[in-house]
């Protein structure tokens, strides 16, 4: 594996840097839009969509529109 990555490389990516971190909040977001209905459906938790709009008494739409801003 020494030949397609270094050792500093997963040093970096292990000491849990902020654009890692931020990268992860984003894709659990986008994935929270795509699936928040189907996930409904099936009587799943509660996904981010559904928690913003409860707490701020945001439309569906409304919630999408900020997430994606």
């Amino acid at each position: 594996m020494g030949d397609i990555v270094t050792k500093d490389s997963f040093e970096w990516i292990f000491s849990d840097p902020k654009i890692v971190k931020t990268s992860s909040v984003v894709c659990r977001l986008m994935d929270d839009i795509v699936s928040h209905k189907f996930e409904q459906k099936r009587g799943h938790v509660a996904s981010a969509v559904e928690c913003y709009m409860k707490q701020y008494g945001a439309t569906e739409e409304e919630t999408i529109i900020e997430f994606r801003n």
